[in-house]
């Protein structure tokens, strides 16, 4: 009995363990051609994080339909979504290869927003 509990404790583990944290994205408003580092903008009207092969998405408010495109630089893969954000929130599934990821939210009265992180 004794056995079984090890082995059920050891799967629940290996289950476990293989979940990917959360990495959070950070999205700036592209407002003028950014000159200089991007920095993080924490008051944003979009919160993002990858796990798991996939971008979670919350908006602060509902922005209409949004065209979301996220490329991976490193290999050139090219993901793209349109949703309506009247939900609140969304995901697009990407990719759990290694590289440089970038992503571009925009929405339908043409503001732009982006973001990169790296796997």
């Amino acid at each position: 009995m004794k056995k079984l509990f090890l082995l059920l404790f050891l799967m629940c583990g290996v289950l476990f363990s293989s979940a990917e944290e959360k990495k959070e994205i950070p999205i700036i408003k592209k407002t003028e051609p950014i000159v200089g580092p991007r920095t993080p903008n924490f008051g944003c009207d979009i919160m993002a994080y990858y796990q798991d092969g996939a971008i979670y998405l919350q908006f602060a408010y509902d922005m209409g339909e949004v065209e979301i495109s996220v490329t991976n630089e490193t290999t050139g893969e090219v993901w793209q979504q349109t949703e309506d954000t009247a939900f609140g929130s969304m995901s697009i599934t990407t990719s759990t290869s290694a590289g440089d990821y970038y992503i571009t939210i925009v929405t339908d009265d043409a503001s732009c927003y982006s973001g990169s992180f790296s796997i």
